[in-house]
């Protein structure tokens, strides 16, 4: 009875203990590098104290209360409590004698300030040398092991961004960036965030064997404020997640994360497939669920062979503005104006603190019914304001308003949730930013309300000529019940039926917001596309062998592929108004989807097709593909030696880039730096891939203490060589009293930065 009762009472223990240990050993092991980065650039110091015949009291790795520690010779050596750092204590350092008003060095010969400028210099840079020799042996080690990363080719464009708009594709490989050679794809992420803010980047791309050079201007991440370009690496065939949009995940028949396609609307899909690119075929050409074959295992019997299921996979509608360039919010079908889902929606943001869940369809926000996205936007940035200035305050008062930042006010907003026949509300209130920032509501109203056909408004023009449904006399909150006799249930419905009886007229019959029903005619035009007999997958190439058109945008003139939609509608205008605005033929060459062959055909194009509204309609799948991954390993150790210096200057440069983005540009925010308690969260995340992306990791944080330790600041070991190449032109030291006063306000510094990125990531980390 005893060992039986023992038994159960140490099997939940044993659980615990190896419950803590698995969530606590990636962090120990962080611990046990950064320290050993510390340990390296302080060795650094000691070496060449020791090579100079300066006297070292004290190698300590870590700041304050000693933990444990040993003398051997004349050195103490310690582990202090707080291993963010490390130091030297050399003979000379703080060791002063107060003779009257001057603070006077000691007169020893071992002494480190009696030693000649240039042995000191070589002491104070050698912590530097040794973090970079450090990092290139890092990157050595991990190169002749070899490191998964993931490919350059691309395998999603997303809709409407810098990269689609400038003419990449999916299936595109980068070779170069701005002439620099890419040989990872991580390469193009640093090269893109860094990137000059107003200046357009080269990408060098291979497409199909042939070499193309194309322009791309990054532009700010509506969450993250990072420049990006919108693109994803190619994927394999798995599919790592699904993610919701407005398709029901209850569906037994949709793909689920783990399935491998196999086939799709009956075509095999290979490897070779994935390497070209998996998400044009993903796309489906009228929105409707592609449907196809995968392969599926069994969790509960890992060892039994794959089950080859029939699945569906959804995709969710994407439109594109009309006026992209100077209005981002015109996303309409033919002027009608989708409501707008909570998208995208931040775990710890204000959004879902409030109780709005993913999916949830917008029906009121703020003042506004049935608010279009850009009435919600203008609703969040008017959330928050500067602190009205009270008359009667003192002067002290108006001052800490002033200094304050700006009020949060909440937003009353009721939604439609699937599942619930009741209207849900909830009071929202947006984060602020301060000036010049939009607040942030924790979630992103950028895509429409795929299931719900209530309009939120209408267009009544777009490029100057009226929109078919103004001309129609649709109400705004109407619900769309029916399209030439057809009922209707989702807007790519809606879409398809317009796409089908291009150039006549449909009948629409809807029930307004007060519940009365009405059918109106509208007027559905031809565009190049209809013309064509195209879908919206197909790739318009060029217009008369022209591929771009240079337009002006709000700041600068951009260049814009024949294939995105507001490009595709200069290029045709341009010949209309070269011909007079009368009609005129123009020779368009294309592919019916990506990668199919390129065709050629002449087309009369007149004034009333030139609106390309049926390019700006687009469907994205909800599946994420696992991104392809290759090993990227040198051919031998002197090919390792030369990757592994270039990685070293390649991170070194990076980091005075970041800085300079930073302080300068502004095009990188403060708020991405990252302090000890966020270096210790990646370091544990990144432990768990493996041992060889540790290394790696170590290596990037020896190059980014190289450059941070070398910065002309006091207290780092920049500022001390500030002092002494003073102290070489002038033939004599700077005062100590200014030395000891410039070390305690870096000091001060060093704390209020600790202090800053600290709560940085805290924020970042925990909300």
């Amino acid at each position: 009875m005893h060992g039986l009762l023992g038994g159960t009472m140490a099997f939940p223990a044993a659980i615990s203990v190896a419950a803590v240990w698995d969530a606590i050993w990636p962090y120990l092991l962080i611990f046990v590098g950064f320290s050993a980065v510390i340990f390296v650039h302080e060795l650094g110091h000691f070496m060449a104290a020791k090579w100079a015949g300066v006297r070292v009291e004290r190698f300590a790795i870590g700041f304050f209360r000693e933990v444990f520690g040993f003398t051997w010779g004349e050195t103490r050596y310690s582990f202090n409590i707080l291993p963010l750092g490390g130091y030297v204590k050399m003979l000379g350092q703080e060791d002063f004698d107060d003779k009257g008003e001057e603070l006077v060095v000691r007169d020893d010969p071992r002494a480190f300030t009696n030693k000649p400028v240039g042995k000191r210099m070589i002491i104070v840079s050698a912590g530097v040398v040794m973090n970079i020799l450090f990092a290139g042996l890092m990157f050595v080690i991990v190169f002749m092991h070899g490191v998964d990363d993931e490919v350059t080719t691309i395998g999603y464009v997303v809709p409407e961004s810098p990269a689609a708009r400038a003419g990449l594709q999916p299936g595109d490989t980068v070779k170069k960036i701005n002439g620099r050679e890419i040989r990872e794809y991580d390469e193009i992420r640093f090269a893109i965030i860094l990137s000059e803010p107003h200046d357009p980047i080269d990408m060098e791309v291979d497409r199909g064997g042939k070499t193309m050079n194309i322009a791309v201007q990054p532009e700010p991440n509506q969450q993250s404020n990072l420049l990006h370009v919108g693109i994803a690496p190619a994927s394999t065939r798995e599919v790592m997640a699904v993610f919701d949009g407005d398709a029901a995940q209850n569906d037994p028949s949709n793909v689920r994360p783990g399935d491998v396609l196999v086939e799709i609307d009956g075509k095999p899909v290979t490897d070779e497939t994935a390497r070209r690119g998996i998400e044009p075929i993903l796309r489906s050409p009228t929105g409707a669920p592609l449907t196809g074959f995968v392969e599926r295992r069994n969790a509960a019997k890992p060892d039994a062979p794959a089950e080859r299921v029939a699945v569906k996979i959804p995709n969710e509608m994407v439109i594109e503005p009309s006026e992209p360039l100077s209005d981002q919010y015109t996303r309409n079908v033919l002027g009608l104006i989708p409501l707008v889902r909570v998208s995208q929606l931040d775990e710890r943001g204000r959004a879902a603190l409030a109780g709005l869940e993913e999916g949830d369809v917008i029906t009121r926000f703020g003042p506004y019914h049935y608010p279009t996205q850009a009435e919600i936007i203008e609703a969040i940035r008017a959330s928050a304001a500067p602190p009205e200035p009270d008359a009667m305050a003192s002067w002290r008062d108006r001052l800490y308003q002033a200094v304050a930042g700006y009020e949060e006010r909440s937003i009353a907003v009721r939604v439609e949730r699937k599942g619930r026949r009741e209207p849900i509300w909830v009071e929202l209130t947006p984060k602020s930013q301060g000036p010049n920032r939009d607040p942030l509501p924790g979630f992103m109203p950028n895509f429409i309300a795929d299931e719900n056909l209530r309009i939120a408004g209408v267009v009544e023009t777009i490029h100057g000529v009226e929109t078919p449904a103004k001309r129609a006399g649709i109400p705004k909150g109407a619900v769309i019940r029916e399209v030439n006799g057809t009922a209707v249930g989702r807007w790519y419905e809606v879409a398809e039926q317009f796409r089908q009886s291009a150039g006549k007229t449909v009948s629409l019959a809807y029930e307004s917001a007060a519940g009365e029903r009405a059918t109106v005619d509208v007027e559905v035009p031809h565009c190049l596309r209809t013309m064509l007999g195209l879908t919206t997958v197909a790739n318009i190439i060029a217009i008369d062998n022209e591929k771009l058109v240079t337009v002006q945008g709000r700041e600068r003139r951009v260049k814009l592929s024949a294939n995105y939609a507001y490009g595709l509608y200069h290029l045709l205008k341009d010949r209309l108004d070269e011909n007079g605005g009368k009609p005129t033929t123009v020779t368009v060459r294309y592919q019916e989807r990506p990668g199919a062959d390129e065709l050629e055909r002449d087309v009369t194009v007149s004034a009333d097709m030139v609106d390309p509204w049926l390019g700006r309609i687009q469907y994205k799948p909800i599946v994420f593909m696992r991104p392809q991954v290759h090993l990227f390993k040198a051919d031998g150790p002197i090919d390792a030696l030369a990757i592994g210096a270039k990685k070293t200057v390649y991170f070194v440069v990076q980091v005075y880039t970041m800085m300079q983005r930073m302080i300068f540009s502004r095009s990188l925010g403060l708020e991405h730096m990252s302090g000890p308690l966020g270096i210790v969260k990646t370091g544990g995340d990144v432990a768990r891939v493996g041992f060889v992306r540790l290394l790696f990791f170590l290596a990037i944080i020896s190059a980014n203490l190289a450059v941070i330790n070398f910065l002309p600041l006091p207290i780092v070991d920049g500022g001390l060589m500030v002092f002494l190449i003073i102290e070489k032109i002038k033939g004599s030291p700077v005062s100590l009293k200014i030395q000891v006063a410039t070390q305690m306000i870096g000091l001060c510094l060093l704390g209020a930065a600790f202090l800053f990125v600290t709560f940085n990531d805290v924020v970042r980390l925990w909300g």
